[in-house]
């Protein structure tokens, strides 16, 4: 479809509720377009629509999962915990025959700006505020399901819905297109965090079978799978198998990029964008939010060159404000902190593998290795 045809589309869809002003292009990932949309009584709108859903199964079976676990997240988090700013969903519809010809999800944008873009308007004050808040709604989420005594018997994996009783229903893990699974492929709900983990090491390595460039290169597909078995071996020594309390589910946001988090003049948060929450164990569902990461993908180290990265604030700020977020977590949840730090060398090889940074992953496998054995390779 051209652009003015889906614009009239869209229009086409949310009237009479709602009248379209202004249709932008926003962007565009694997089988998806995103689109910013203005309506009446200054509405800000962001659509993602599957844009070649008709012509592709998978993608669209791909699409459907996506879009209803969002929506699932939002209304199990709108209810349960009513204090994080969740979009409103203005509409969904997983199906073609309608007239985008493809799934779609249209969600108000929250209110402020983007993270990245807000705090050069932010004095430190400000920035402690926005942080603190920021540490709050993080802590709330995480501390959601440790509080429950029901939640323990849960498992891994993506809120799918909810049952009669309010409580989650788990499903399938959430994954980029590059690496979703075929329904022939399990994906959850998992047990425990080793079979959670496994599934992890196995995914990946059925996206570098799926790699034309390590497939065709005997000598590349060896390396990715000598690097496979060596991170399988330090899986152990970076698990904290041994303290439970780390292996609980918790209730967690994975998406805390810069351009996710939304900000308001004075820096309180003001939403999130692209919600979905996932069930994880307590040492993976603790995170910093981006804009105070020097850590794994995020460390000059390790990141990919071809994807420049520039910090959103100076590393000063950062380790000031990382206190900061400390403190006013574990007053929300005390073992919050205890999870960043005891999960801290998973999280980063998993963002490492979830990117197929290979080189980074190569690296960074090295270099906690030699740590881990004193200083010898």
């Amino acid at each position: 479809m051209t652009m003015f045809s889906l614009a009239k589309a869209v229009g086409d869809i949310l009237a009479p509720e709602f009248v379209v002003i202004s249709v932008f292009p926003a962007g565009q990932a694997p089988h998806e377009l995103t689109l910013s949309l203005e309506l009446e009584d200054e509405i800000s709108v962001t659509a993602r629509i599957g844009c070649d859903a008709n012509n592709n199964p998978a993608a669209l079976q791909w699409l459907q999962r996506k879009y209803a676990r969002e929506v699932a997240s939002i209304a199990y988090l709108e209810n349960a915990i009513p204090s994080v700013p969740v979009p409103y969903v203005i509409q969904v519809d997983q199906n073609t025959a309608n007239p985008v010809q493809g799934p779609y999800v249209m969600v108000e944008d929250p209110l402020g700006e983007q993270l990245q873009n807000a705090v050069a308007d932010l004095d430190m004050s400000q920035k402690e505020f926005m942080t603190v808040n920021i540490a709050e709604s993080l802590a709330g989420i995480y501390r959601h399901m440790l509080s429950s005594p029901a939640s323990s018997s849960l498992k891994f994996g993506a809120i799918t819905g909810t049952d009669a009783r309010g409580s989650p229903i788990i499903g399938p893990i959430s994954r980029s297109w590059l690496h979703s699974s075929s329904a022939s492929r399990p994906e959850g709900p998992f047990s425990d965090i080793k079979q959670f983990l496994s599934n992890e090491l196995t995914q990946l390595a059925r996206v570098a079978q799926d790699d034309e460039a390590i497939a065709s290169n005997p000598q590349a597909a060896e390396a990715i799978r000598s690097l496979l078995r060596r991170l399988d071996a330090l899986l152990p020594a970076i698990t904290p198998l041994n303290d439970p309390a780390m292996l609980r589910p918790a209730l967690s946001y994975s998406d805390l990029r810069d351009q996710s988090l939304f900000i308001l003049e004075d820096g309180a948060l003001g939403g999130m964008a692209g919600l979905e929450a996932t069930v994880l164990p307590a040492c993976l569902a603790a995170a910093w939010p981006a804009y105070l990461r020097r850590d794994g993908i995020y460390s000059k180290n390790y990141r990919n060159p071809k994807e420049p990265w520039r910090p959103t604030l100076p590393d000063n700020e950062v380790a000031h404000l990382r206190d900061v977020f400390i403190r006013a977590a574990a007053k929300v949840e005390p073992s919050f902190p205890v999870a960043l730090q005891k999960g801290e060398r998973l999280r980063q090889m998993l963002e490492f593998m979830n990117a197929s940074n290979w080189e980074g992953l190569r690296r960074w496998e090295s270099d906690v290795r030699r740590e881990l054995n004193g200083g010898r390779p």
